[in-house]
This record gives structure tokens, sequence and C-alpha cells, in this order.
């Protein structure tokens, strides 16, 4: 029974693909406004102490690929994990931000509890989600490592993740936090979270 258990849900099982998505760190200390069109500053000095925590956390961690949002904050984070690992960044537009009024150049403000926020529709956003997460997973092929860190935004893990988990916008009441670190188990075709928004390499000490 408990063998059912666990491969029902990607545990223990062979031929399992690990995707770590991960949200950039942050990049907003010190803006005065995100209300400017698409933005796309560099970390912050924050921005830079939490991805250096993050890179510390996986150092020890197999990884056969890191990935990245084209945005530089993103960017930045993947780069910071790949270079203890002697890998090569590759991005994919897919793993862009959600679409949002402010992108649009137009004043947006946050919509009542419950009421979508998006321009982009979250089924679209899910199909490019898991486009994307289906591309990496191919790549890594047979041989170990069989997990890959992907470095992309807020929304797009969180509404993923929704997708996932059959929650509508809004069930699932958890903002993805600044290198934030969720894992997906791959196998042919199935997708299952098996950890969702952990940031404990934040509470580490200082990084030396």
């Amino acid at each position: 029974m408990l063998d059912e258990l666990h491969a029902r849900h990607l545990v223990g099982v062979a031929d399992v693909r690990e995707v770590w998505l991960i949200r950039h760190a942050d990049a907003y200390v010190g803006l005065e406004s995100l209300n400017e069109g698409v933005l796309d500053p560099p970390l912050s000095s924050v921005g830079l102490d939490q991805a250096a925590r993050l890179a510390r956390r996986l150092s020890d961690i197999p990884l056969g690929a890191v990935w990245s949002s084209p945005l530089l904050r993103a960017r930045q984070t993947a780069e910071a994990i790949a270079g203890g690992h002697g890998l090569e960044v590759r991005e994919d537009e897919r793993l862009r931000e959600v679409r949002t009024d402010w992108d649009e150049g137009r004043s947006g403000s946050l919509k009542e509890p419950g009421v979508y926020p998006f321009l982009e529709p979250a089924a679209e956003v899910f199909e490019r989600m898991s486009s994307v997460v289906a591309g990496v997973v191919a790549d890594l092929g047979p041989e170990a490592p069989r997990r890959a860190a992907v470095v992309t935004h807020n929304a797009a893990i969180a509404l993923y993740v929704s997708g996932l988990l059959a929650l509508d916008w809004g069930q699932l009441r958890i903002m993805p936090q600044y290198t934030s670190v969720t894992v997906v188990a791959v196998r042919g075709g199935r997708a299952v979270v098996h950890s969702l928004g952990d940031v404990t390499h934040l509470a580490a000490g200082p990084i030396s």
C-alpha cells in the first residue's frame, strides 16, 4: 500500500526528474515606482546577498542544468547558482513574469481579494509554464544529475503550481518569496509538487 501511495506521488520511483522552480532575488529595494512599463533592474544589495545564500545552499546539490527568464534579476540569480556548478545559464522567454497593468504602462492597483489581477489569463500562464518545464525535463536526458534549477518569477510560479494542484486563483494562499525553492517532480508527463516556497537558506548566518 505504501509503495503504491509513493508511486502515485513520484516518491522513490525510477526515472523521475526534478525541476526546482526558484523566484529571483530582490531587485526592487530603492526603486521609487513599478508603474513605468516593463522594468529590468539588476539585483539590489539585498538581492545579491539572497542570491549568494541560495547559491551556497545549492552548492552541494547535483544539477544538470540552470535555466532563467531573460530578465536581469532572474539571470543574475541564475548565474549565482550556475557558477558553483560549472554550468551555463540557459534562457527561455516562456519563464517571464505574468503580464500586468504596469507592463502596459498603465496605472495599476491591487484588486479586491479573489479577483484575478493579471492581464494574461491563468490558463495561458499554466500552458506556457508547463511547456517550458516539459522542455527542461526532456533536455536533462537519461543520465544523472536529473535535476534542473529554473529561475523565474512570483506569479508565474504561483499560477503554475496552482494549476498542478487543481486550485483556482486565490485558493493557493502563498506568495513565493525571493529565492524561494519549489520542487516539482516529473515523470512520463506527470508533474507532482514535492515542496513549496522554501526559504530556509535565508535564515542561515551571514555570507563570508
